[in-house]
């Protein structure tokens, strides 16, 4: 009601104006949430896509199995879990894990036990959005005894990238000192340093 009362009296004083101008309605969305992915009104952070995106080629899918070495090797469990999405499903042996909180709570106690941890991954097979890998890494526990672990993945990418969901199954080996062959500074796996094939792993 008061709003029609200021109408008709501007319309009065001002004939020739116009009192108000009609301004859009609000934008209203149903996928409205703001997550830590910084997602907002439905609209994906472009921050957050993680190229190279499926479908996947040779070439891609060798970048990524790159990429994810590289990001494992850094053991910064703030970033890496940043590389799958909120809902991202894991299985780790027989330890089963959803969501950003359960990945950045397993990597935090993974590289807290697994000291000195140095990855090497290589790509097995792809197709679409999945790829499979191998992959060997070299650790110490707080007593000093080494092990290699072996392992296999299945990896499953969201559109934007991200990994949506993985299967990891792996065995612990013991080894010496003597028998170690990941010998480079603590993160990325430099481009010279030989791979599993090479290494005949």
């Amino acid at each position: 009601m008061l709003r029609e009362q200021c109408t008709d009296q501007l319309t009065q004083e001002y004939p020739n104006e116009t009192p108000y101008q009609t301004l859009p309605a609000p934008v209203r969305s149903s996928s409205f949430h703001h997550r830590f992915d910084g997602s907002f009104l439905g609209v994906k952070d472009p921050r957050m896509t993680r190229p190279p995106l499926p479908p996947f080629t040779l070439e891609t899918a060798t970048q990524k199995v790159r990429m994810a070495e590289n990001a494992w090797n850094s053991r910064d469990a703030d970033a890496v879990t940043l590389a799958y999405t909120d809902d991202s499903r894991w299985r780790n042996r027989a330890e089963f894990l959803s969501g950003h909180a359960d990945i950045h709570a397993f990597l935090t106690r993974k590289w807290h036990k697994e000291l000195d941890y140095r990855l090497i991954k290589e790509l097995w097979a792809f197709s679409g959005d999945r790829i499979a890998v191998r992959y060997a890494y070299e650790w110490r526990d707080d007593s000093s005894q080494w092990f290699r672990s072996y392992g296999n993945e299945n990896w499953r990418f969201a559109e934007d990238g991200r990994m949506a969901e993985r299967h990891a199954s792996l065995n612990d080996l013991p080894i010496s000192e003597t028998e170690r062959l990941f010998f480079w500074p603590h993160g990325p796996r430099p481009d010279d340093h030989p791979g599993l094939s090479d290494l005949r792993l």
